[in-house]
């Protein structure tokens, strides 16, 4: 076109339609497939495999992605055929190249995106009625003839470099080994700490001093109602928003962490085994799962409740400007470095789940960040239930705790608080004493007036107005053994 109009351009903006078949996929059994080896490179490469088999489709221009997170996918495209053949050449993938994965499905055709919600809603509920109808097999299953690896229990179809028996299950989660050192460096790229220090991918080398300490903390860290927060988002566009932002937000926390362990690391050198001359700098914390609103990791056994406290305030921090506060809730196990994995990883989860319990007892309005811990002494067939049954048979325990700094019942902050009086207040003798004396009840109320009798500060510092009560003896002698000593008071 000429003339005194000039050359026009004519641009067709097209508004982008949504596809209207949903799919839904969920990764099953996500903690036995990551956790069942004691091998911590088989942690790390089994959950690197859970946060990437999604990668399937990044290139894929047939669906339009919904959100990834949380071992969830929702993808949508353009018709139910489409989307079962989608399916069929995905789970074929997925058994050829990361056997033992297993997914539940949903499809629902005619998605009304004017109706996100209840649609998210019934998606839902039909993968639950999926999950019971069938298991797939996607494992050779053991005969009898054929030898069981060590790893997984699964039956041997390689032999390694080692000349090691392992299964196909093994090795395919040991195949991401430099893939998981890449993204480890990576992250201490971005937290400016890859000169200092490096991840190691063996638990004993976790720092623990040689000689005097063996025990590890399994940490489990789960986000409250971020599931309710999902399923009432309005819009894909919203859910694939949040989807983000929580897994940034997980990754900075992290980072936090990691920084602030940097600041303070001198305060730790008491606890922590010397680095030898010419040594790279190893960290106490291994971070495995990093994703959707939950966090796993393994660390040195006196620093797990520590990094779970500084990782929770964190995580609360970068969420202070939605119109809900978010807050989260932590497990944290301390066990022997040769625990079984898999059963420490359990007890960690139970431990979470006692915290949420306590949380919901005391009301939303208090609600906050909460942590139970728990030094785990032997017990492997145990329940949580059990192993405290049977390590407080006489007197109780407080657990879990309110790290909020508002709270004033079952206060963390109070409990450091008076741990730190209990320390200042009798010999170390003196609170070993206490607790093997705690658990023979007979025994408790003369040794008490012992103690009181020979220690005055112990005595106006927990007894002066006569309403002290004997339960918090035992989470504050544990909390001495399993926190660092000189950060009680701050």
């Amino acid at each position: 076109m000429g003339g005194d109009w000039g050359e026009v351009k004519i641009l067709l903006i097209k508004t982008k339609q949504h596809m209207n078949t949903a799919i839904l996929f969920d990764t099953m059994s996500i903690q036995s497939y990551v956790f069942g080896s004691n091998k911590l490179k088989d942690n790390l490469g089994a959950s690197y495999i859970i946060e990437h088999i999604y990668d399937y489709f990044t290139d894929n221009q047939s669906v339009e992605v919904g959100y990834i997170g949380g071992g969830n996918a929702l993808y949508f495209t353009n018709s139910e055929t489409e989307a079962k053949g989608l399916i069929k050449d995905f789970t074929e993938y997925l058994i050829y190249q990361f056997p033992g994965v297993t997914l539940a499905v949903a499809i629902k055709s005619d998605f009304d995106h004017n109706s996100y919600v209840s649609e998210i809603k019934k998606l839902f509920e039909l993968l639950a009625q999926n999950k019971g109808k069938h298991l797939p097999v996607n494992i050779i299953s053991s005969h009898g003839i054929t030898d069981i690896c060590r790893y997984s229990s699964l039956s041997v179809e390689y032999i390694d470099e080692r000349n090691e028996l392992i299964s196909s299950v093994t090795k395919t989660k040991r195949n991401y080994i430099e893939k998981i050192e890449l993204e480890s460096d990576n992250l201490l790229v971005e937290a400016g700490l890859q000169t200092e220090y490096k991840f190691t991918n063996e638990i004993d080398k976790l720092r623990m001093k040689k000689g005097e300490d063996s025990h590890v903390a399994i940490v489990h860290i789960d986000g409250n109602g971020f599931g309710e927060i999902f399923r009432n988002l309005p819009s894909v566009e919203d859910t694939r928003e949040m989807s983000i932002r929580v897994k940034s937000v997980v990754k900075d926390s992290f980072i936090k962490v990691l920084q602030e362990y940097h600041n303070l690391k001198d305060k730790f050198s008491s606890i922590l085994q010397p680095v030898e001359p010419n040594d790279e700098e190893i960290l106490p914390i291994r971070p495995i799962i990093l994703g959707g609103d939950d966090v796993t990791f393994v660390c040195h056994g006196k620093l797990g409740i520590w990094f779970a406290e500084q990782y929770m305030e964190y995580f609360s921090a970068y969420f202070s400007d939605t119109d809900k506060p978010v807050s989260t809730c932590a497990g944290v196990v301390v066990v022997k470095a040769k625990f079984p994995f898999y059963r420490a990883y359990e007890l960690a989860e139970e431990l979470c789940l006692s915290a949420k319990r306590a949380r919901k007892r005391s009301g939303l309005s208090v609600g906050g960040n909460w942590i139970d811990f728990q030094l785990a002494y032997s017990g492997l067939g145990n329940s949580l239930e059990e192993i405290r049954n049977m390590q407080y048979d006489v007197f109780g325990f407080n657990r879990p705790y309110s790290t909020d700094k508002r709270a004033t019942a079952n206060s963390f902050s109070e409990l450091k608080r008076q741990t730190n009086l209990l320390k200042s207040t009798l010999p170390n003798s003196k609170i070993k004493d206490l607790r093997e004396n705690l658990s023979v009840k007979n025994i408790v109320p003369d040794f008490m007036e012992q103690l009181k009798c020979q220690h005055p500060d112990f005595k106006s510092s927990f007894f002066a107005q006569n309403n002290f009560s004997i339960d918090p003896f035992f989470d504050m002698i544990e909390l001495l053994e399993l926190y660092p000593n000189n950060l009680l008071n701050e």
